[in-house]
């Protein structure tokens, strides 16, 4: 059974969509991330395996054909004006002549991962993939549930379709929606956080044994702010019997008094810093961030080729 996809590269109704400078655009050459609105969503149905692909387009076809040139992907174009309704109905009946199923992928919906695509391919009927209770995009079309050819009344409302439950939220994120276009640049950025390769660098500080690192100097920095153990302990989410074994384990190892104890009285007691722990902190953390410069740089030299 052959999968391809139909992108919906047609005007949205209503006033045309615009950029930062109020000049018109044409929305499947949205500028994003890097690439355009229509670009994206090839490349990810590509990633998942999806061919063909056709484009259906009503707007500046040899604009799009030349900006899609290198793509290797097919074009429906709409003849004299029709309707949204009119437009899908063309382009689903071109790519049924081409696919047994199609997903359909409106142009203005382009930040679905390839994982949501896969699991759509999977489905054996029709699908919409859901998110938090909503459907959203794109959506499989399976021709057999059709007779002959599509109804000229074709509405997805009225089209059983087998509900995805995704983990993907961009299923929901579209161009058209207010602010759509900067949640959709968030996505991508995070996107991209969650898949770079990174360097972390812890500093322990050991005689026989380990006694001082970001845990404990995190500990007493935050006593520097409030002077109530417990409040820091409880700000770290550790019981304050943890919070005082550690800080003692910190003065035997050194030899001398990170605190300044006060006991008793209506407050309960506090604690301050003393001039040996500030200085000891303030050298920790100085040798944290030339550490963390020189893993950077290193970093930077034994794998820039995997980033």
């Amino acid at each position: 059974m052959k999968t391809g996809a139909l992108i919906l590269a047609i005007s949205p109704p209503g006033e045309p969509h615009r950029d930062n400078e109020e000049f018109p655009l044409f929305l499947p050459m949205y500028p994003l991330d890097g690439t355009t609105a229509i670009k994206r969503e090839i490349s990810t149905l590509r990633q998942a395996g999806v061919s063909p692909i056709l484009a259906l387009t009503d707007g500046p076809t040899d604009v799009l054909k030349n900006h899609l040139s290198h793509n290797h992907i097919l074009f429906v174009e709409a003849e004299g004006p029709l309707s949204r309704e009119a437009l899908l109905r063309a382009g689903l009946q071109a790519a049924r002549q081409k696919m047994d199923r199609t997903l359909v992928v409106p142009a203005e919906c382009p930040a679905f991962s390839p994982e949501t695509v896969r699991a759509l391919l999977a489905c054996e009927k029709s699908a919409a993939p859901v998110y938090g209770g909503r459907r959203g995009w794109p959506r499989l079309l399976d021709f057999s549930a059709f007779d002959g050819e599509i109804p000229a009344d074709f509405s997805w409302n009225a089209l059983p379709l087998a509900e995805l439950s995704t983990e993907d939220p961009a299923v929901l994120l579209s161009l058209l929606e207010e602010n759509g276009a900067q949640e959709i640049q968030e996505h991508f950025k995070s996107q991209r956080r969650a898949n770079e390769l990174r360097c972390k660098t812890k500093i322990i500080l050991t005689k026989e044994e380990d006694f001082f690192g970001p845990g404990v100097c995190r500990l007493l920095k935050y006593n520097d702010e409030t002077g109530s153990l417990p409040a820091d302990a409880s700000r770290m989410r550790m019981s304050y019997s943890k919070s005082w074994k550690m800080i003692n384990k910190v003065e035997k190892e050194m030899g001398f008094a990170f605190l300044n104890r006060t006991n008793g009285g209506k407050s309960g007691g506090s604690s301050t810093l003393t001039e040996e722990g500030r200085q000891f902190i303030d050298r920790y953390q100085a040798m944290e961030r030339d550490m963390e410069q020189m893993s950077r740089n290193f970093f930077d030299a034994y794998f820039r080729d995997f980033q």
